[in-house]
């Protein structure tokens, strides 16, 4: 297993860049790590990995933390980067029409578990000691998150249209 391991390893370090690596990494990365872990994980030295990661917060991408007790800093992957990621994600594989379709669709979806539990938000089921199975909850808590997705690229695609119709 660790010759499989060590080949995909030399594999991808080949097939790609250093900072395609530690951007790899960090995109999956949410919570804070000091830039020791990300570059091991993403094969750069240190210094190469800590470069990449201030650029990429810069960029928006990445976001930092100083660490209490180390006085590290630390790095993770944006909130802000994630949703318009998934956001743009959308808009480029469903069309303005089919969106505001699935958005009517979650809606809906999300007034129905409220009336089954006469609570507002997944989140309170636990100070409400109600029992819902696990795969309500995690459908409940997805169709949310979807649904914010959802309105961030209705957001998005109103803006743009906005935009050039006032360019021209």
């Amino acid at each position: 297993m660790d010759d499989i391991n060590e080949a995909a390893r030399e594999e991808w370090r080949d097939n790609t860049t250093p900072y395609q690596r530690v951007k790899s990494v960090v995109s999956r990365t949410y919570e804070g790590k000091p830039a020791t872990e990300i570059a091991e994980r993403a094969l750069v030295a240190e210094t190469t990995a800590r470069s990449h990661l201030e650029g990429l917060a810069d960029d928006g991408f990445v976001e930092t933390v100083s660490d209490a007790d180390s006085r590290a800093t630390l790095y993770s992957r944006s909130w802000e980067s994630l949703v318009l990621e998934q956001a743009q994600d959308m808009r480029q594989n469903v069309d303005s029409e089919t969106l505001l379709t699935q958005v009517q669709k979650m809606q809906d979806e999300l007034k129905e578990y409220r009336e089954e539990t006469g609570l507002d938000d997944p989140e309170d089921i636990s100070w409400n000691d109600m029992e819902i199975d696990e795969e309500t909850l995690l459908q409940w808590r997805t169709t949310r998150r979807n649904l914010n997705f959802a309105k961030v690229a209705l957001a998005l695609d109103q803006a743009e249209d906005s935009i050039r119709k006032t360019a021209v």
